[in-house]
């Protein structure tokens, strides 16, 4: 059984496995609870440059066990990312009558 493949079938063959690779990637690192510096910053979005600026100074939580690799708790991150939340027009909105509605009864 001696199977010939073309390039182009190849090529499709190699893409769909790098694609299979990175989803299972992407799902062991959702279950992991301590990320590196490199999962970290895929996680957040970000480059690992910035991610390492911010780590310099020291803008989120971070641990560095041996003096040199930097790990992050996943929820820590979360809990970091989900500061400053900005209001919906519509939470503002609701925001500005209930305080009006206050006033007026003081």
């Amino acid at each position: 059984m001696n199977k010939t493949i073309d390039n182009e079938t190849l090529l499709l063959k190699v893409e769909s496995f790098e694609h299979r690779i990175e989803v299972l990637e992407n799902t062991l690192s959702a279950a992991k609870e301590v990320l590196t510096l490199e999962e970290a910053a895929l996680f957040m979005g970000i480059s690992k440059s910035s991610l390492y600026k911010m780590t310099h100074r020291h803008e989120l939580p971070f641990f560095r066990p041996n003096g040199k690799l930097i790990y992050f708790e996943k929820a820590e991150l979360l809990k970091w990312m989900r500061q400053n939340r900005s209001m919906s027009e519509a939470e503002t909105k609701e925001a500005a009558a209930q305080k009006l509605n206050e006033l007026a009864n003081h």
